[in-house]
């Protein structure tokens, strides 16, 4: 199964992304909507993070049915501690395009990105979304994937096409995020269709199992977002038979390489990144710990600021797993940057720095950090922290 980095025409899907005036950007593209021709099977994973935007409040009451027909998402505005006039707001934008297609409500998946604080106007949104409507077609997904893009430098889409159940099934999807991301679940706006016939108990299986090596196993900055939101809808269009056995996992592991292949390029296009880096970690007694260290070595500035400087300053990582709370043995710890061997027994290669600095200047490189303790595993992938972010996040709102 081959993944590509484009969009795709998905059988019962439709999609659009237009300039509804709800950024500063004059001519900006601001409003998407993918709408199904019926309604759908759905599924949908949301931010953990106590602060909740109104629209996430509204989608995952929507979704929890099982069933959507249409998502609209904008940008420029979180609707974010906007109180009760934003629940309102939120409500009303499903109204408008369910008003437009001719459906429930309910039907209605709700989805804003941008500042928090801060409503957007909802005439132009009404306006938006009737000529998104009128203007939804097969082969838009990339403009959808360009109308919810913020601090995004280009738009982020993957698909894949497979025989399942004695037919060609076609799995699509698109991503935005480049700042405030690190999931559980999940620090972006994130939305896969495909016309598989599935019913929704297997789709939220699906997004279960493809969570914790995707889109949960990145990090740009270690700040969860209040908006993040991931659905998955499955229109039945491609006439398979029912899924079973081997094609239950076929089916799984083909979302899970397009969520995979999404969060990678977030973890790429993350706010002023210059390096994707994969931080890997063996050997720890449990799974649990081994995600504690490596998400502590992903998430420290001082380690990622090495990254941008090409630095392989091995006393910031020893820091960084020192402080996850996990015994270390360092006797037996070994570290490898870029494939190249750092320390082992106790003892720093002074001699491998200038070969693993050399490495670091690769636009992707790894970091591995075996605790030969046990068989516990986990990997993170993460970016380097270079003067572009800090200028980005400088002047966000202004």
């Amino acid at each position: 199964m081959k993944v590509r980095l484009e969009p795709a025409p998905v059988r019962g899907f439709r999609f659009a992304g237009v300039s509804a005036g709800l950024r500063n950007e004059p001519g900006r593209l601001d409003l998407g909507v993918i709408a199904a021709d019926w309604p759908v099977a759905a599924a949908g994973v949301f931010t953990t993070n106590l602060v909740k935007a109104a629209p996430v409040i509204v989608a995952h009451q929507h979704v929890r049915r099982g069933r959507l027909q249409a998502i609209a998402a904008n940008s420029g505005s979180a609707n974010c501690f906007t109180g009760n006039a934003g629940l309102k707001l939120a409500h009303d934008s499903a109204k408008a395009l369910a008003g437009a297609l001719k459906c429930a409500p309910e039907l209605i998946a709700p989805c804003s990105t941008g500042v928090i604080g801060r409503a957007y106007n909802l005439a132009r949104y009404r306006s938006g979304i009737r000529e998104a409507v009128a203007m939804l077609g097969p082969d838009r997904l990339g403009d959808f994937a360009r109308a919810i893009m913020t601090t995004d430098t280009r738009p982020k889409t993957a698909s894949m096409v497979l025989e399942l159940g004695g037919a060609e099934v076609t799995i699509a999807g698109c991503a935005k995020g480049a700042g405030m991301i690190e999931p559980k679940m999940a620090t972006m706006l994130a939305f896969i269709v495909t016309d598989a016939a599935c019913a929704a108990p297997m789709l939220r299986h699906t997004l279960a199992r493809a969570l914790p090596a995707s889109f949960n196993a990145i990090t740009i900055d270690g700040d969860m977002s209040t908006n993040d939101t991931l659905l998955l809808m499955a229109s039945g269009a491609a006439g398979n038979r029912p899924l079973r056995g081997r094609e239950v996992g076929a089916f799984e592991a083909a979302v899970a390489a397009v969520a995979d292949a999404l969060a990678r390029e977030l973890v790429r296009d993350g706010e002023g990144a210059t390096k994707l880096v994969t931080v890997e970690v063996r050997g720890a007694r449990t799974a649990a710990e081994a995600d504690r260290v490596a998400r502590q070595i992903a998430n420290s500035p001082l380690v990622k600021t090495a990254f941008f400087g090409c630095d392989p300053n091995f006393g910031r990582i020893l820091m960084a797993a020192g402080k996850a709370g996990v015994a270390l043995d360092l006797e037996r710890l070994e570290v490898s940057l870029g494939g190249i061997k750092l320390a082992s027994r106790g003892a720093l290669r002074v001699g491998a720095l200038e070969r693993a600095a050399a490495q670091m200047k690769k636009r992707e490189f790894g970091l591995l950090i075996d605790l030969k303790q046990g068989k516990g595993a986990a990997s993170i992938m993460t970016c380097d922290l270079s003067f572009d972010y800090v200028k980005i996040n400088a002047e966000y709102t202004t």
